[in-house]
């Protein structure tokens, strides 16, 4: 393995990126189990200290350490925004601490010792920190550096060589194995994201597909914020003609085209679209009022009759494939809040569009 290749991973900044979500939390969770188990720890060799004599030149160090150790876990616990958007700065915090431990641990008996604690330190680090490969590996080497410099201060020479060959040894297996770690781990993480995507995702249309619709509608029971303020209903006009006239490879291929421009609509004026089934889509979004809705339905059926699909038939008065849109917006704060009224209520706006010469826009 090149010397390069133990700092920077290929395709590790993209994977890290795609991610985020499931990193972070695993970083969440490594701290709590971490922070729990030092915690106990300390406690436990605290109380040792005090009961046995050949421990209580320990006993400050366990002490201050224990209740710093439950101040960064109480951080962790309560400081929820921190903690969620954050957890890098709260698990570097934690390691900054546990070396500190290690390192005090170590000089706090007047009596020179070979490292144990900073080496199992330093070798742990790698397997629990979580994130780009060579900052954990700067962070970990700058440890190993200060316990050198320490060593090579304050202690004979033969127990800095020993130091000096223990601490460098384990770092260097605590990189390689670290690294493996948290390559497998992110693959796995890839892996799952991938899975999930494909699971609600549209493959013609790329757009979320029903099941992910209802899940975001399902969200509403759960919290106000999450409530839909507006829903689109939406039906290709005369789609049944199309696919016969032209085939079904021109229809999905139609449906490819919406499915980019919906996409497209979707990123610059804040709404998520999904494929409702066939020539059916629907939309939610989440801060718009009654009049915003008409104006950007209005807009959607414009962009849609800009993509310039061929589609001349008799039926069929435009020469080009249009779109009929129903609109709703909804009370978040209501208490009869019902997505599948709201379903009913924007699907009766589609049927009007449609009764009205379709490639049109009516609200509910």
């Amino acid at each position: 393995m090149e010397l390069k290749e133990l700092f920077f991973s290929s395709n590790e900044k993209e994977l890290l990126k795609s991610n985020r979500e499931s990193v972070n939390g695993f970083l969440r969770s490594v701290m709590r189990v971490v922070t729990v188990i030092l915690g106990v720890f300390m406690a436990v060799m605290a109380a040792v200290s005090f009961k046995f004599d050949y421990a209580y030149s320990y006993k400050k160090v366990y002490l201050v350490f224990f209740f710093l150790d439950a101040l960064l876990f109480a951080a962790s616990v309560f400081c929820k925004r921190c903690s969620e958007k954050h957890p890098l700065l709260l698990v570097y915090t934690f390691f900054v601490l546990y070396l500190c431990f290690a390192y005090a641990a170590n000089f706090s008996n007047k009596e020179s010792q070979v490292y144990v604690s900073i080496i199992v330190a330093l070798f742990m680090i790698p397997l629990l920190l979580f994130d780009k490969t060579w900052r954990v590996n700067a962070f970990v080497l700058a440890g190993m550096a200060a316990g050198l410099f320490l060593s090579y201060k304050f202690k004979p020479k033969p127990v800095f060589s020993s130091d000096t060959v223990n601490i460098v040894v384990y770092t260097i297996a605590g990189i390689m194995l670290g690294k493996s770690f948290r390559l497998n781990r992110l693959k796995a993480f890839e892996a799952e994201r991938v899975l999930t995507v494909e699971r609600n995702t549209d493959s013609l249309t790329q757009l979320a597909n029903r099941r992910k619709l209802f899940e975001h509608l399902r969200l509403g029971n759960e919290s106000l914020l999450l409530r839909p303020t507006g829903m689109f209903m939406i039906d290709i006009d005369h789609f049944k003609q199309f696919n016969d006239h032209y085939g079904h490879r021109a229809g999905d291929a139609c449906l490819g085209a919406i499915g980019r421009c919906f996409s497209e609509f979707e990123k610059t004026h804040r709404y998520k679209f999904f494929r409702y089934g066939g020539e059916e889509f629907c939309a939610l979004c989440w801060s718009k009022n009654y009049m915003e809705l008409a104006a950007d339905a209005e807009l959607l059926l414009q962009n849609v009759r800009d993509l310039q699909v061929p589609f001349n038939i008799e039926e069929n008065q435009s020469g080009v494939v249009t779109i009929s849109l129903g609109y709703a917006a909804f009370d978040r704060n209501a208490m009869d809040y019902d997505f599948e009224s709201m379903i009913k209520i924007t699907d009766a706006a589609l049927y009007s569009a449609k009764s009205h010469g379709r490639n049109c826009a009516r609200g509910a």
